[in-house]
């Protein structure tokens, strides 16, 4: 059995590959935001529901290989939540909004809601489960106090 790796035993290069994981996750949460209302002639094309899974998906899968850690492996994750909420659901100073609504807003529901569970799926799958007790272990385990 390998010991816990700590925050500590990473280095420097595992700090900053998690710092261009993080770094990666707000371009990929600009540019999906950015790219819901996509048309090819007059087709809605909801490519960015497609890369809002891949990167929830691969984004903290690769930070929990460098950064072993919880915190390493949920840091792109809301990275990206905050980015799409800060730069697409808040109105802009002159009333726009990013994300739209109308036509493409079951897209943009589709990123917001559906990159959120898949994020928080994946972080709470990739958490490591806690040893199973051995037959001896068991046997010797101290009775509950009544």
């Amino acid at each position: 059995m390998t010991a816990p790796t700590s925050a500590r035993s990473v280095g420097l290069v595992g700090w900053l590959t998690l710092l261009l994981l993080c770094a990666s996750a707000a371009l990929a949460a600009l540019l999906e935001s950015l790219f819901v209302p996509l048309y090819a002639g007059g087709t809605l094309v909801p490519v960015t529901v497609l890369a809002t899974i891949v990167t929830n998906v691969a984004l903290p899968l690769l930070a929990r290989a460098v950064v072993p850690t919880m915190g390493g492996t949920v840091a792109p994750f809301v990275v990206w939540l905050v980015v799409v909420i800060g730069f697409g659901v808040l109105t802009r100073p002159e009333g726009d909004v990013i994300l739209p609504g109308g036509d493409p807003q079951w897209v943009s529901y589709a990123v917001l809601l559906g990159g959120a569970l898949v994020g928080t799926i994946t972080v709470i799958s990739s958490v490591p489960r806690a040893p199973e007790m051995t037959r001896r272990q068991q046997h010797y385990r101290r009775p509950p106090s009544r």
